[in-house]
């Protein structure tokens, strides 16, 4: 069980314990607050009621949109020196010489500064029930945006973590998962607009699978603020940004419409998909960490 793993214990203790764990939160709550009260401030004096659910649902969705950005600002912060600081301070070797398995080990790193994020995702839900208070923004809404968040999370610590066994030093493996991270946003975006721009003039197709269009899908499905736009509007088409684009990969069609029948938001695919790549990305390090021990022996 991952609770009694050794690594995951220590973890927790040495990063709950002390200013560590305060100064990152408070700074969390701090720019998240200042962005309440920005919004706040640009509603004025007076709040016409009519526009109250409205204001309510802006303000609830721009701060998930915030959260995420931070969310994965921090992040890669801890994961990518999980393994090189270990190295840094000579306690690999003490790891080694434990019963724990390479698994084991990035499993407790990871699940560690996931936790850190979910207590991160947690401590601002006093700021979002503002607008729960002010309606637009129900429950269900709050409850699929932080798994959204905390999916992400995982995807970039998983991510750091395989990066730390590769690299020795824990500053190269901490810019390239920024860079990894940067790149992959962009290229997302850059390959959506590319593809937009390609099937512009093109008529409407019959609905037949078009399988080169599947990295498309694949892109706009793993990205957490795409999957954010379509909780909000609740609407897959707006990956093709006008609706006359629709014909660009009836995958999330038909996807979207088994959802429907069941009542289920798009975003689970999302989660499959992320867990999925997270779980990849730790058997990775896994077997990196352990052609590592085996170097170094």
């Amino acid at each position: 069980m991952i609770l009694s793993n050794p690594i995951t214990m220590k973890e927790l203790r040495s990063r709950m314990r002390g200013i560590r764990a305060i100064l990152p939160m408070m700074a969390y709550l701090v720019v998240l607050s200042i962005f309440i009260l920005t919004q706040f401030a640009n509603f004025g004096t007076e709040i016409n009621y009519s526009n109250l659910a409205t204001s309510g649902r802006n303000l609830g969705f721009y701060l998930l949109y915030m959260q995420i950005f931070l969310v994965l600002l921090l992040s890669p912060a801890y994961a990518a020196s999980a393994i090189t600081i270990e190295k840094e301070r000579e306690t690999f070797q003490t790891m080694q010489a434990t019963l724990l398995t390479s698994w084991d080990i990035v499993a407790g790193k990871v699940f560690s500064g996931v936790s850190y994020a979910v207590l991160l995702v947690l401590a601002s839900l006093p700021l979002l029930s503002l607008s729960i208070w002010m309606g637009g923004f129900d429950f269900a809404q709050l409850i699929w945006g932080f798994l959204i968040i905390c999916v992400a999370a995982m995807v970039v610590s998983s991510l750091g973590i395989m990066l730390s066994t590769i690299f020795s030093k824990s500053y190269i493996a901490t810019g390239v998962t920024y860079g990894v991270v940067i790149l992959g946003f962009a290229s997302a975006y850059l390959f959506q607009l590319i593809l937009t721009l390609w099937y512009s003039n093109f008529p409407r197709s019959s609905g037949g699978f078009e399988w080169h269009t599947i990295p498309f899908w694949f892109l706009f499905s793993m990205n957490p603020l795409e999957m954010l736009r379509v909780l909000d509007e609740n609407d897959v088409a707006l990956v093709y940004q006008l609706q006359q684009f629709s014909h660009i990969n009836p995958l999330i069609d038909n996807i979207n419409y088994w959802l429907g029948i069941y009542h289920i938001p798009y975003v689970v695919v999302y989660l499959f998909l992320s867990v999925m790549a997270s779980i990849i990305l730790l058997f990775l390090a896994s077997h990196f960490l352990f052609r590592n021990s085996r170097e170094d022996l």
